[in-house]
């Protein structure tokens, strides 16, 4: 205890003492025998109510311990602000002086935090009683909250405003002061890397001009006991295993402008991995398989990441054997003679399991049902970890839920195991408006009722319509994912869509309805039949290419099947995994468009650096030829914009010589490299950058007379930076591209952007 508590301590206890005798001065120190107890000066409190805390009754004989006990108990009901106890021959009397009531709480001189969220911190409510020590509390709560929001210069004066009947109100005056921020970061005992680097693996900031929407470079003591976790990670991870980083060291700068934090650091030897080995008590396990799961990479340099990934990757490997409860333990030991370690990892022994309940948590409007059919274990199942987390990545990628967690218990007997999912819901309708501006599409407005969980049942149900400046859409549809109450899933749609390239307008409209099913792990089939009727109209009076369609009113029935295998985590932000579709549609199952289209897509992601940073290529295939007839201008295929950036929207591939309007192609191919990362930029922001390179080509027509190079194969490349952004008002990305291999007929496009809302 530090000297001023200590004396403060020592006060206080001295005033209480002093008070009790003081309020006891009138009191016989002869026994007496209590033969009425009174209760004067109580206007608020009922004389029972004061009588019901004495720890004496009449017919108890006074002692001086006796009252001083009950003086005590008195006053620790904060009702009064003072208390006498008074014998009148055997009449004790209670003198009282109550404590006032809370009238109103007011905060006077707050800018930076509104009242509304400090009256919530300090919970000082009207009609509560009031004395010192609420006053003192709530004082200390508002400081800290301004502590914790960088204003350490923050004083916050309590005053009472007496009123009639006992009544105060209690104001507690502000003066926020100035907003402190990090002014400098810095290190001692770092050798190894630079401060510059250091500073880039910690969460807290230097304040900078520009970074104002940075919320990490105000001084947060709690901050900086992460930061100093994340240094001894940041260590741990390059092989310095005896790394400590004991504190850090935070001081107000002399003009009370900013804070100077150093981090002491003592790096210890960096290790590189001599041996690993694996030893099991669970009989039939292939510990030198599991051995080899463990990776430090070729300069064997230790890496506690790799080493905590390892372990769970053993355990993982262990619960797909049925091993739901096992200890994985690593010993290390170092030697530092010959900066090298040996790492032991010890399997102890443990029983089989089976699932003996699988319970869903938290799925207020999600019926049980929909989460369990994307299971892939039931109960009585042998317990099987791979199966358990492919099933949490199906009900991931549902869409329903914000976030889904697993939890595995011990059932009822060491051999049985109860699966806990707990998942956080998220709205899956909405009626919405979308309003936004695109450098390829120009403005838009979208209009949609959308119901992806219909209640409850997974089923979903949409309407919409949308418009820009290259497209119009208007869509109804149903979908069942279990149709009939089998893995089957059935979907029902109406659709009008109107596309303009240029000067050139395709208006289609018609109907489809389709079936999809699982035939294995990840695999997809689909099959859906289309009937529509298009109509293509050529607005340009330079045109002299001859589309085989233009003023026409075509009717097209097709029939498409799409194969696909996804093994992605998460189909709307994926960080690893594979997809991979083939698309086949057939035209001419009466009607009087007759052609076969082949389209082939595939990509991957891999996580890098523990998933901080994330690798994707991706690419598809095109290739369109008419039955009997000639391919027209709709049915080919279009390139540019989105698929390969640097290029406007169809800015790739042969074009109308009269009009330079696009005409598409028969054959494309495209793809992408690009990595994705939040690495240096602060993670609550939501922003993350990419680095990519494009490439394709488009070609081929069966309409060439008119036709700029129509069978020109040249492949397009262009290479680029790009942001994301998820805000508050919807999704942002930016992107600049140079095209870098192009053709003098293309249409290059450098910036491209999309911003949109939803009101």
């Amino acid at each position: 205890m530090r000297r001023h508590d200590l004396c403060g301590f020592i006060l206080g206890l001295f005033l209480v003492f002093t008070t009790i005798q003081s309020s006891m001065a009138q009191v016989s120190q002869d026994p007496v025998r209590i033969s009425e107890i009174r209760v004067d000066g109580n206007r608020r409190v009922a004389a029972g109510t004061v009588q019901s805390y004495l720890p004496v009754r009449v017919g108890d004989l006074t002692s001086p311990g006796s009252l001083s006990n009950a003086l005590a108990r008195l006053y620790d009901t904060n009702l009064f602000q003072d208390i006498k106890l008074d014998m009148d021959g055997s009449v004790l009397i209670v003198r009282v002086v109550e404590n006032p009531i809370i009238n109103r709480v007011n905060i006077e001189g707050n800018d930076a935090i509104s009242d509304e969220r400090l009256l919530e911190i300090i919970d000082v409510q009207p009609r509560r009683v009031y004395n010192q020590k609420v006053a003192i509390d709530a004082t200390r709560q508002l400081i800290d909250v301004y502590r914790a929001g960088g204003r350490f210069a923050a004083v916050i004066e309590p005053k009472i405003i007496q009123l009639d009947e006992n009544r105060v109100d209690l104001v507690f005056e502000v003066n926020e002061g100035p907003l402190i921020k990090i002014n400098s970061i810095a290190f001692s005992g770092n050798k190894s890397f630079s401060d510059q680097a250091l500073r880039q693996a910690i969460a807290s900031r230097e304040a900078r001009w520009w970074a104002f929407l940075a919320s990490n470079d105000k001084y947060d003591e709690g901050r900086l006991d992460y930061d100093v976790r994340l240094l001894r990670q940041f260590y741990l991870a390059r092989g310095f295993a005896d790394v400590t980083v004991d504190h850090a060291r935070g001081g107000l700068l002399p003009d009370r402008s900013g804070f100077a934090i150093t981090f002491l650091v003592n790096e210890g030897i960096r290790y590189q991995v001599s041996t690993v080995s694996v030893a099991s008590e669970i009989s039939g396990v292939d510990t030198d398989e599991l051995q080899q799961i463990i990776e430090f990479g070729d300069d064997k340099w230790y890496d506690v990441r790799a080493l905590e990934q390892g372990l769970l990757d053993i355990s993982n490997r262990l619960g797909s054997f049925g091993y739901a409860f096992v200890n994985v333990t690593p010993e290390i030991k170092t030697n530092p003679e010959t900066a090298t370690l040996d790492i032991a990892i010890t399997i102890d022994k443990a029983r089989r399991n089976f699932v003996e309940r699988i319970e869903f948590v938290d799925n207020a409007r999600t019926m049980d049902r929909v989460i369990r059919r994307e299971f892939e274990i039931v109960e009585g199942d042998a317990y099987n970890q791979l199966k358990i987390d492919r099933s949490v990545r199906n009900v991931r990628n549902l869409g329903y839920f914000r976030d889904v967690k697993i939890a595995t218990l011990q059932g009822s007997s060491p051999e049985q195991t109860i699966t806990r999912v707990t998942v956080e819901e998220q709205s899956t309708g909405d009626f919405s408006i979308g309003l936004g501006y695109s450098s390829l599409d120009k403005s838009s407005v979208s209009l949609g009722v959308n119901e992806r969980n219909f209640l409850g049942t997974g089923r979903r149900a949409s309407a919409s319509i949308s418009t820009s400046g290259t497209e119009t859409n208007f869509n109804l549809g149903l979908t069942e994912p279990y149709l009939l109450g089998r893995d089957l899933t059935g979907s029902f749609d109406v659709f009008n869509t109107k596309t303009k390239s240029d000067e050139t307008t395709i208006n289609q409209t018609g109907f489809s309805f389709g079936v999809g099913f699982s035939a294995a792990r990840d695999v997809f089939h689909r099959l859906n039949y289309e009937l529509s009727q298009s109509k293509t109209t050529a607005a340009s009076t330079t045109a002299t290419s001859i589309t085989g369609e233009a003023g026409e009113t075509r009717l097209r029935s097709s029939l498409k099947y799409v194969l696909s295998k996804d093994t992605r985590d998460n189909r709307f932000d994926p960080n690893e995994g594979y997809y991979l579709e083939m698309n086949e549609t057939l035209a001419g199952f009466g009607g009087d468009v007759k052609f076969l289209r082949t389209k082939l897509s595939a990509a991957y992601y891999k996580p890098l650096l523990f998933k901080s940073v994330i690798l994707g290529v991706s690419g598809k295939i095109g290739y369109v030829t008419g039955l009997g007839d000639k391919v027209t201008q709709s049915q080919r295929f279009n390139l540019g914009g989105r698929d390969v950036r640097g290029f406007g929207s169809g800015g790739i591939g042969p074009r109308d010589t009269g009009s330079s309007d696009a005409v598409g192609g028969n054959k494309m191919y495209a793809g992408t490299f690009e990595v994705v990362s939040n690495l240096g930029l602060d993670k609550d922001t939501g922003v993350r950058w990419t680095v990519f390179t494009d490439f394709g080509s488009l070609w081929g027509t069966d309409y060439p007379s008119g036709v700029t190079k129509p069978n020109a194969a040249n492949m397009r490349l262009s290479a680029g930076v790009g942001i994301f952004w998820s805000t508050a008002i919807g999704p942002l990305s930016f992107s600049w591209a140079k095209p870098l291999s192009k053709m003098a007929h293309d249409t290059p496009k450098t910036f491209q952007f999309n911003i949109g809302t939803r009101l």
